[in-house]
């Protein structure tokens, strides 16, 4: 009796553990029999690992996928399925859960209001994301402390930020996927260990593939072409960059930056506005440039304060000006067994300092010259030479230490802070912060920050940071950002502002008041990343909410 017992119960076990998931198909077409009143709805009601299926049709929704699921067209055309935000400030997709697939959509911002991102995946694994069309957002695919994700065949057209862009996350795979129109392509920040292959990367306002921080990628057999760089590497290391091509981009082909330990090999790099490829700004970088194919770019290879690179087996053919291009003559790599043809093999020339010593060895030997054979036409030749030495270098320094001396400290002055405190409750208090911001002085930073003229009507963003307690007994860490607006300055004109923020109440706080200027950088940078904030003036104040 026990035995048949068992029985039966392993037999309901069975059955219940080998039920098949569910379809569950959704339209907004009242001809097609549907459960359910939206998308988000047939997600909610959903059960793990069932399948949904949406019609053709046009659906205004916002979605949280939180548990694994597979969501796709019924069409295999992602044009008959689209689906657009009604809320632009969460994606129009959110993965929240491992093993998720959406596939055959497309998802499509609006391009003067565009949402954070199309699709976003944070903290999740082991999804598909395949066959979408994502356009007119912000970031296209946004994926943030994920891993062992798959994108495959999608389309990132026209999104304001990045096509793709990852942050702290590794061993994804992105293949076979269309990139181009963005404002920026692909961007991997602080990820490591991912697969990029066989996409093309093209038209993109600045970069087609970024790398910052990112470390261990493999990047074979993708193009990438009619960008402004076309690959760019920012402090990056041990990354294999194979089989690609590089070419017709509107600034470098490849650039690597404070980078070490890559290689780049079998990739063809051709007609590229400036060099194939660029070193520069790493004492120890160790890549190894292998077998590569340079040709009619301005330079094939341009190497600035880079050394202990290995620069072998590649065929340099037709560039404009040198096949490897020294900046600086005193960098130490080892170049071996390449081919040139049509092009300046290597330059060869002299240090800045090698000249300025060869210029006075000339000079000093022309003197001896003149006054051992008397020659007055060369003394007086000598002299006016010195003459004309003098007066150079006491232009060069009226023109740099005491013009630049005297500018401002500022470009604008924040002046005049009040504060206006009005108590909500028991918690919070409203505080209204009063201010003038005068823009003044238009080439403060002309010097030191090389920005060049500002204009009449300046877009600055001005940002409010608080700390506790306001006795200064507090880390950097404590400082918080709390309030951040862009506002326009007129030159000269009376720019008054104020913002109204709610802070807790009971406490006394240091606050900070500052003027920045945004620039965007076309490649990103080792600290600031794809963003420079520029000071131009600030004020310090507290407050007391006790």
């Amino acid at each position: 009796m026990g035995l048949k017992i068992i029985t039966v119960i392993f037999l309901l076990l069975l059955t219940i553990s080998c039920a098949s998931a569910t379809t569950i198909t959704f339209s907004n077409n009242d001809s097609i029999n549907a459960s359910f009143t939206s998308i988000q709805d047939a997600i909610d009601q959903a059960q793990k690992n069932d399948s949904i299926v949406i019609y053709s049709g046009t659906y205004s929704e916002t979605l949280v996928v939180d548990k694994p699921l597979s969501i796709s067209s019924f069409s295999p055309d992602p044009k008959d399925v689209v689906i657009t935000s009604n809320n632009s400030s969460a994606p129009i997709i959110h993965i929240t859960a491992d093993n998720v697939k959406v596939s055959g959509l497309t998802i499509e911002g609006d391009s003067d209001n565009p949402v954070v991102a199309g699709i976003a995946i944070g903290n999740v694994k082991n999804s598909l994301v395949s066959n979408n069309i994502i356009s007119k957002t912000q970031n296209g695919l946004y994926i943030e402390s994920s891993s062992g994700n798959e994108i495959q065949n999608n389309t990132m057209l026209s999104n304001t930020e990045h096509g793709i862009y990852l942050l702290d996350s590794g061993l994804n795979t992105l293949e076979n996927n269309i990139i181009q129109s963005n404002k920026r392509g692909l961007y991997l920040d602080i990820s490591d260990e991912n697969i990029i292959t066989g996409n093309e990367i093209n038209n993109n306002q600045f970069y087609g593939l970024a790398l910052r921080k990112s470390n261990t990628n493999e990047i074979t057999n993708n193009q990438l072409f009619l960008n402004s760089i076309g690959l760019s590497l920012t402090s990056s290391d041990k990354n294999s960059i194979t089989g690609n091509n590089v070419s017709n981009n509107k600034d470098q082909g490849s650039l690597l930056w404070d980078s070490g330990s890559n290689t780049l090999k079998s990739n063809v790099l051709a007609e590229n506005r400036d060099s194939g490829i660029t070193l520069i700004s790493s004492t120890s970088a160790n890549n190894v440039l292998d077998g590569n194919t340079l040709s009619n770019n301005f330079h094939g290879i341009s190497i600035e304060n880079s050394d202990n690179n290995i620069i072998k087996n590649n065929a340099f053919n037709s560039n404009e000006e040198y096949g490897i291009y020294h900046l600086f003559p005193g960098d130490k790599n080892t170049i071996e067994d390449n081919s040139f043809s049509d092009n300046r093999s290597e330059n060869i020339e002299f240090t800045i300092f090698q000249q300025i010593f060869i210029f006075f060895v000339i000079l000093i030997v022309a003197t001896v010259i003149a006054f051992y054979f008397n020659l007055s036409w060369l003394k007086k030749g000598i002299a006016g030479l010195v003459v004309l030495l003098v007066i150079t270098f006491i232009l060069i320094i009226a023109w740099y230490y005491p013009f630049s001396h005297g500018l401002p400290d500022n470009n604008v002055y924040v002046e005049n802070l009040e504060e206006s405190i009005v108590p909500l409750n028991e918690t919070y208090s409203r505080v209204t912060i009063s201010m003038n911001l005068n823009y003044q002085n238009k080439d403060a930073y002309l010097y030191n920050n090389n920005t060049g003229d500002m204009i009449d009507n300046l877009p600055v963003f001005v940002q409010v940071s608080a700390s506790t307690p306001a006795d200064g007994s507090y880390s950097d860490e404590d400082t918080e950002l709390i309030f951040e607006e862009q506002v326009v300055l007129e030159y000269l004109g009376s720019n008054h502002y104020e913002c109204t923020i709610d802070m807790e109440s009971g406490k006394t706080y240091a606050y900070d008041v500052e003027v920045k200027l945004r620039r965007e950088l076309p490649y990103p940078h080792p600290t600031s990343g794809e963003i420079k904030w520029e000071l131009l003036g600030g004020l310090s104040d507290n407050i007391d909410l006790r």
